[in-house]
């Protein structure tokens, strides 16, 4: 079973208390530190200048995962504001070539802007990450599983359970304030590790990705996977690696 990541890689410029500095990410790249950390045959898609392909693949390809990445003329590049709650994204710039095509056994769709608008499609499972498509404001697709965060949307559980009606799973995350989870109309409410940390990069990613691998390659239940998934975010944002941070995860049931 494969998974694919389609999504471009990015250039963000990180704003904090502790200072600016550049650093490479995106989904592809977040995410397939999940994924080859975890052993999965995995497949990562996007666009991005000759100078930040080069590097990705290098990163990439030690982690056993295959590259498939564009050559266009610009990165697409952040400026990432973590002094604010929500923090604050603002583009800088974005390359003119799009995803066309996008195929897997299983495929995360997570644009970081609008890199995916009228991508085709074919996989046996679709997972989407809904931030792109909030940010370039194009309509949100069909999927299995979508999630949403808190830093690109605040939207109430009433608002989670309309959702619902339309998306089998949907998960809503709120950073270190845990994270709403509705299925089968039902809405779920699951505590994060609480953790000091000022720069979250890369959470929502490797939170989708262990949330894909938990629930459709372990077979967990979808609220043990999103448990297990938070303990590996918990576990990058403390180390900035791919490990597991032990904490008491509680699920409850919302009434809404």
């Amino acid at each position: 079973m494969e998974i694919t990541i389609a999504g471009n890689p990015t250039v963000d410029i990180i704003i904090s208390k502790e200072g600016v500095y550049r650093r490479l990410g995106g989904p592809i790249y977040y995410a397939s530190l999940v994924l080859g950390a975890l052993g999965v045959k995995a497949k990562a898609v996007g666009v991005a200048s000759a100078e930040v392909v080069k590097e990705i693949r290098n990163l990439l390809s030690k982690l056993n995962i295959e590259v498939q990445l564009e050559v266009t003329d610009v990165a697409t590049t952040f400026e990432l504001d973590y002094t604010t709650k929500p923090r604050s994204v603002r583009l800088v710039a974005k390359p003119a070539k799009k995803i066309r095509h996008v195929s897997g056994d299983i495929v995360i769709l997570s644009p970081v802007y609008d890199e995916l608008a009228g991508v085709e499609v074919e996989a046996d499972k679709v997972v989407v990450d809904l931030q792109g498509f909030i940010r370039a404001r194009l309509p949100f697709p069909d999927a299995d599983i979508i999630h949403l965060s808190y830093d690109d949307m605040q939207i109430t559980p009433r608002e989670l359970v309309s959702m619902g009606k339309r998306w089998p799973i949907v998960v809503y995350t709120l950073g270190e304030d845990g994270a709403f989870l509705v299925k089968g109309g039902e809405v779920y409410y699951m505590n994060s590790a609480k953790l000091n940390v000022p720069d979250t990069t890369g959470s929502g990613d490797v939170f989708l990705a262990a949330l894909t691998y938990f629930y459709f390659y372990k077979k967990l239940d979808i609220l043990e996977a999103v448990c297990e998934a938070s303990k590996i975010v918990a576990g990058f944002l403390l180390t900035k690696t791919i490990t597991k941070h032990e904490f008491g995860c509680i699920k409850q049931v919302v009434q809404v």
